[in-house]
């Protein structure tokens, strides 16, 4: 089958595609196309937070795996949660798989808890939501951790424990989870894959082991041949566990903060689902250490991108009067004039708006609306001039709404700012947040 991999680079999608090259053709998407000398593969440059290259990565696909998952940012500036630009992804994921006829969508999400859920886990099953409302049948594989050299929770397990001598075990070590090893995740993915079975099914990946965070610290320190001195805390406090995760863990605060939040709630303890028993081979976490290598891996975690002056900006909107991304659209038109009164000016004409401050010809930013008529969720204006935009053809401001007008999101991309960096960041860059947060509450009133 045709197979295209979102989030192919990752540490499951390396592990998926040396699995399946040899059965099926596979497209893999990253930010930079790559060269590759298995035969069946392709690697493509794709930007997932632009509805036109992902419906172009997703051409001549049977089926589309989707593995993203955003919790580190994407621009040098970033406005905004990994919560809101999750649906964001996964929205234009599943407009372009239906664009495309997709036949199968196959989803890597997080397991979740019956009760005290967290924003992270939260935000996974957010993603399936979007995915379902693309009336593709959909596969959703729900996983704890992964177990596996390379893996990025496991990595920064097994790093806390090779780093430290002493660790403090708060209450949140005594909550329930279930790890799987990456052999038996891929082979439930690879066996999901094009199989009638598995469409419109929602299957937790498990292998039935119950498991406290404190005997997986315990578990592998002993594998290890680590002895730790572990200090139990009556506390549930997570910002200090975040700071030492993230220095001994050896990993970005933006990756370790939600992963930690997620530690205080306790996953289900199940059995492996029948149409997945055969994929489970590893039922014991110690069996799972006997296959991991005892060297420390220099394990590269994704970085806050720093290359560039890119800003990125998204915003979940309230909505309750149900509105259209058109009169939101032209209610911010119109509003924002009103909130600066004296101060901006708004003028437009034959789609062309300016933003000029009082009394100064030249605008501060000028947007051209995009006429797309298959796209009845979304309007789009490029931003094409003005004294605050460096460039007249990269950035892009959107409104829209996702699984059938349940979330609207508002998003500024690829903007590239004309003001020192520095100063940008202390000016431009908080007074765009205000207005949005202020633009938010003024349509969350009821006589909007």
């Amino acid at each position: 089958m045709r197979v295209t991999i979102a989030g192919a680079s990752g540490f499951v999608g390396k592990n998926l595609i040396e699995k399946i090259s040899r059965n099926h053709s596979i497209k893999a998407i990253s930010r930079e196309s790559k060269s590759s000398n298995i035969e069946n593969l392709k690697w493509i440059a794709a930007d997932l937070y632009s509805l036109n290259s992902t419906i172009e990565a997703l051409s001549d696909t049977d089926v589309a795996i989707y593995l993203v998952h955003s919790m580190m940012p994407s621009a040098r500036l970033f406005q905004g949660n990994f919560e809101d630009t999750d649906i964001l992804l996964a929205d234009n994921f599943a407009r372009a798989c239906k664009k495309n006829n997709v036949k199968q969508i196959i989803y890597l999400g997080g397991l979740v808890p019956e009760k005290n859920i967290s924003k992270h886990l939260e935000s996974r099953r957010e993603v399936e939501d979007v995915l379902k409302h693309s009336d593709i049948p959909v596969t959703v594989l729900r996983a704890g951790m992964v177990v596996g050299d390379g893996g990025s929770s496991f990595e920064i397990l097994k790093n806390l424990v090779l780093n430290l001598p002493a660790m403090v075990l708060p209450k949140w070590t005594q909550s329930t989870t279930q790890v799987i090893y990456i052999d038996d995740l891929i082979s439930s993915i690879t066996k999901s894959i094009g199989d009638q079975d598995f469409f419109n099914k929602t299957l937790d990946v498990v292998n039935g082991e119950s498991l406290t965070y404190e005997k997986l610290i315990r578990k592998t320190a002993e594998h290890f041949h680590k002895k730790k001195l572990l200090i139990p805390v009556p506390v549930n406090y997570t910002s200090f566990s975040k700071l030492w995760v993230k220095i001994f863990g050896e990993a970005d605060y933006e990756l370790v903060a939600p992963l930690i939040d997620s530690l205080v709630c306790d996953l289900p303890t199940s059995i492996p689902d029948p149409l997945l028993e055969d994929c489970i081979k590893y039922t014991k976490y110690e069996d799972m250490l006997q296959m991991i290598h005892r060297e420390k891996i220099n394990r590269k975690f994704a970085k806050r991108i720093k290359q560039d002056k890119s800003v990125r900006s998204i915003q979940r909107l309230p909505n309750p009067k149900k509105l259209t991304n058109d009169e939101i659209s032209k209610k911010y038109v119109s509003w924002l004039p009103k909130k600066f009164r004296f101060l901006i000016n708004v003028s437009e004409e034959n789609d062309i708006i300016n933003f000029n401050l009082s009394n100064l010809k030249t605008p501060l930013l000028q947007l051209q609306r995009v006429n797309e008529t298959e796209e009845i969720d979304r309007v789009k204006f490029h931003i094409i001039g003005g004294l605050l935009s460096e460039t007249k053809n990269t950035g892009w401001l959107e409104f829209r709404q996702v699984s059938d007008g349940r979330y609207t999101l508002s998003s500024i991309h690829e903007f590239y700012p004309s003001l020192p960096w520095y100063i940008y960041k202390l000016s431009q860059a908080p007074v765009h947040a205000w207005v949005m947060y202020s633009f938010g509450k003024f349509l969350s009133q009821k006589t909007t």
